[in-house]
Order: C-alpha cells, then structure tokens, then sequence
C-alpha cells in the first residue's frame, strides 16, 4: 500500500498509532518534535501487543516536519492538546490543499483554536480539519517501539470543523477503522471530552501517591467510590453546560457502555468493571498531561462556557483552582480561555436555536 500517513507525536499514542497503520500496510511518517528523541529510537522497528500482536517497521522517524507531512494523505494529531498549537505553527507551512488533519482527540474546542494558529501563520491551504471525541486505542508505550493496545475503543466519533467536509473524513477514518461515527459538530466532540472527568481529579486525589511513584493502578485503585461520586458531580456540569448550547452528549456512564461495553449500577462499578483499565498504571511523575492536558484543554474551556452561557460549574472551579495552588500557575490563564475562543458566538446560536 503506497498511502502515506503522519503521525505527529511519539509519545504512548503517537508509537502505538504508527505501529499499527504501518502494520496494517500504509506508508507511515512519524514526528517527534525534538531531534534528541528521534536519536532515542535505535531503528524503525516495532513490535505491538495487546489487541494486536505483530512486528512491523515505520518508514520514516523525523523532528523535520516538512518530511514527515509531505504527501501525506491522512495526519494524526496524536500530540497531548495543550501542544496543538506548538505543532500546528510548525506544520502551518507545509500543508497543502486536500490534505486531512485529525486531532486524536481535539479535546475541547481543538479544531477551533488549531485553526486559529494556522490562519494566525498565514496557512491558506484548504485542508479537511477535523476531530475525535476521545484517542483510538487505549495504550501505553512502556518501551519505546513496543506499543501495547488493550483495546481498540468500539466507538469514536469524529467531527469536521467545517461540516462541508464531515462526510469525506468519516469516509477516509473508516476505511482504517469501522467504529467511528460522525457527529453532527465539534461542539459535540468537543462537550463529549470524558478525559477532564478521569485524569485530573484522581490524580489531585492521589497526589501524595503519584508524587511518591508508588506502583498503583490509575483507574482501579486511584477512583475509589468517594473519588467516582465527585467524578459524577463533574459529568453532570459538562453535560449541564453542553445542554445549554443546543448540544446532548452522552454522560461518563454513557460513555463508558459505548466507548468499552462497561456495565454497573454506578460510575464505580463501571469502571471496576472495565477490563481495558484493569493493568493501567498511574503515572509516576506529577508532571502528567493527566493534569496539564485535560485541565488546561478540557476544565478551563467547558468552565469557560458554562460562565458565558450562565451555568454554574463549581466543582470543575475549584478543580482549576485547587490545581493552580498545587502546581504554582493559573491554569485558567494558561488554557483554552474566553480570550482564545469566542464563546460567544456559540452561545448566541445555542440561545437562538433554544427559542426555535
């Protein structure tokens, strides 16, 4: 097969996703942002398991970014959110028109403020943007080229920032992968964000633990009953604000079902009952993009519009501010802010189609 994909990040995802579009026969680029961790990698070969076992080898490992998107058919933007616009100004000059960019997830409101870097760069290529609601697999990368996937998620959704082209990138993602479904926005990608429920909280609730590197297991262990009930608390706020826009999403528990097959009679049991997060470690280091992603890319920007739409986000506050004490930064002036995004614009049009 002489289809090209990038693939930008060579973090967990970033190795996992290359290994296994190369292993399914396409011609793979994979960016790592600094030359020094491309001199990590001893040789381009890797081996997966998990939900696939096998050996293959990445064409092409490369920080020189026009390398890596250079006739490139598909680009993954596997990259943790809070890099998206790092990465979007250094691609900003090599893009091409037709060329598809996914973001593996946006997050919150990522195509929107990816957009906004590439236009700021002066990019005019008419490129299919797009994003998922949540990362393909479920993954880590113990070692580097050796990926393993639990789970290859049985559904993921998928939106186009410019809805003209919504049917053409579902056409392109399902020739690799049959579970993704489109959305009808990225409001709706965006609002369907469950990585702010799961990561920050737990680990600002095991933050003795994580900064001890003690050897726990993120899900199982580190969301106990009385950590899943606050995590409920702050589903409901995500799910409460999104409503104000016009948009329904499905809530964590809903989620889960979808996303992993997960039955319970709570969030708890659900996620006690979730096989793919039953071996998953927490994170070792309290610098994690558990925390720096999905607060900065994911509580800020729903607290953001909750407070422009007039809904009362308390618990994902004082999360933000909880965080801004503990690691010594604002958090909320560091994310996906009201000065990034123009949040009113949505909240006119949910307020409009509410009186429809």
């Amino acid at each position: 097969m002489n289809k090209k994909i990038a693939v930008i990040s060579s973090g967990n995802g970033g190795q996992s996703m290359a290994a296994y579009f190369s292993y399914l026969g396409y011609n793979v680029a994979l960016y790592a942002r600094e030359a020094e961790r491309v001199d990590m990698f001893p040789d381009n070969h890797f081996v997966i398991s998990g939900a696939v076992e096998a050996e293959t080898d990445v064409n092409l490992i490369s920080s020189d970014m026009a390398k890596v998107v250079e006739g490139a058919y598909l680009i993954m933007v596997t990259t943790p959110a809070q890099y998206h616009p790092i990465v979007a100004r250094a691609m900003a000059p090599h893009l091409v028109d037709g060329q598809a960019v996914v973001l593996n997830p946006g997050r919150t409101f990522g195509t929107l403020a990816y957009s906004k870097v590439l236009m700021e760069c002066g990019c005019r290529a008419d490129i299919m943007l797009g994003e998922t609601d949540t990362f393909t697999f479920t993954c880590r990368c113990p070692e580097l080229r050796k990926p393993q996937i639990y789970k290859i998620k049985d559904s993921i959704r998928l939106a186009a920032h410019d809805k003209a082209y919504g049917a053409r990138l579902l056409e392109i993602m399902r020739e690799i992968f049959d579970m993704y479904s489109l959305a009808e926005s990225v409001l709706h990608t965006g609002f369907s964000n469950i990585g702010m429920i799961f990561h920050p909280m737990p680990i600002l609730m095991n933050i003795t633990r994580v900064e001890a590197k003690e050897d726990f297991r993120f899900y199982i262990d580190g969301i106990s009953p009385l950590v899943a009930g606050i995590l409920e608390k702050m589903d409901l706020e995500r799910v409460t604000v999104a409503n104000a826009y016009g948009v329904a999403v499905p809530t964590a528990r809903q989620w889960l079902a979808e996303a992993y097959g997960s039955r319970g009679a709570s969030l708890h049991e659900q996620i006690q009952n979730t096989d793919a997060y039953k071996t998953i470690l927490a994170p070792t280091d309290i610098d994690t993009r558990y925390v720096f992603e999905d607060i900065l890319t994911g509580c800020v920007p729903i607290s953001c519009a909750g407070r422009v739409a007039g809904v009362s986000t308390e618990v994902l506050d004082t999360l933000i501010r909880w965080a801004s004490i503990i690691y010594g930064r604002d958090f909320h002036a560091e994310g996906r802010n009201e000065t990034l995004i123009d949040l009113s614009v949505f909240s006119s049009a949910s307020t409009s189609k509410a009186s429809e």
